[in-house]
């Protein structure tokens, strides 16, 4: 099962026991402005330039966020300490898998703490509210304050979440508060199978000013960091979504050690797994034709 789902894979890094490491708790919502793949590609390199951060805000629809989280997410865009746009990255995925997952982010995070990658947990606790716990000293919340999901993973999410960290070098609780918006889109290649494009922006507010000027210093070495555990995040989730499509019976197996996750959700994993296999029987040996090529 492990060495199905994770073929060639070390242990992937989910930096959160740091003030900036804040910047990755978007990694675990992998959780997208219905927008084209073309339009995703565009500028697939990491970037913190001003012209990329206001088309990020621009493209959050505030008036669609409650009122709840409204003011807040608008504080955060409006005067972020640190920004910075991922870079896009493309995998081979099925559609369905990948939008399941960007909605239900507790249960990529449950498969990590099950496969012993990571002892970050991600708890359910309303509809579109979770908690964050590392246990070395973060805690945090996450909403998912407004998506659009349609057909071919087509997607927005906008995430909000509130962090802290206590514990060294600091000597008081550091927290920040951050807007995540997760973009993506699909194409079918020329050997018949689906990609996915994804593209994710992080706006951070530090709560010290005093903070400003070292996360500012550190951003560039934790942002490198943070973009290699994006692409690692979202290889997983096409490795995710392969096994999947070969052997659909393992993910059932699998969701069934998911403590943390709900029955219905459980259910619902497995049947997109099903999709997932439905969807790539006639085109399994093309993935594997493309790798031998590679070779």
């Amino acid at each position: 099962m492990i060495a199905l789902l994770r073929p060639g894979y070390g242990r992937i890094q989910i930096p959160l026991r740091t003030l900036c490491d804040l910047l990755a708790i978007g990694l675990v919502a992998l959780g997208l402005c219905a927008t084209t793949l073309q339009a995703a590609e565009s500028g697939s390199s990491a970037t913190t330039s001003d012209e990329a951060r206001n088309e990020a805000r621009q493209a959050i629809p505030l008036a669609r966020i409650h009122r709840d989280h409204r003011d807040k997410v608008s504080m955060v865009l409006s005067d972020p300490s640190l920004y910075r746009r991922l870079p896009t990255d493309v995998v081979d995925c099925q559609p369905e898998m990948f939008t399941f997952l960007a909605q239900n982010p507790e249960v990529l995070v449950e498969i990590w703490r099950k496969l012993g990658v990571s002892n970050v947990q991600l708890i359910r606790t309303g509809p579109y509210t979770f908690d964050l716990t590392d246990g070395m000293g973060t805690t945090g919340t996450l909403a998912i304050v407004e998506q659009l999901c349609e057909d071919r993973a087509q997607n927005r999410v906008v995430m909000y979440s509130e962090g802290s960290y206590e514990g060294r070098p600091f000597k008081r609780p550091v927290t920040a508060n951050c807007v995540l918006l997760l973009r993506s889109g699909s194409m079918t290649e020329t050997n018949g199978r689906p990609y996915v494009a994804a593209r994710l922006d992080t706006f951070v507010r530090l709560n010290r000013p005093s903070m400003e000027l070292l996360a500012r210093a550190v951003h560039p070495f934790v942002g490198k960091t943070t973009d290699r555990n994006f692409v690692d995040t979202m290889n997983f989730v096409g490795n995710l979504s392969y096994a999947a499509e070969r052997r659909p019976e393992s993910i059932a197996q699998l969701s069934d050690g998911l403590e943390n996750i709900g029955p219905a959700r459980r259910q619902k994993f497995v049947q997109v797994a099903h999709q997932c296999s439905q969807a790539g029987s006639p085109l399994r040996e093309a993935r594997a034709d493309s790798k031998t090529a590679q070779r």
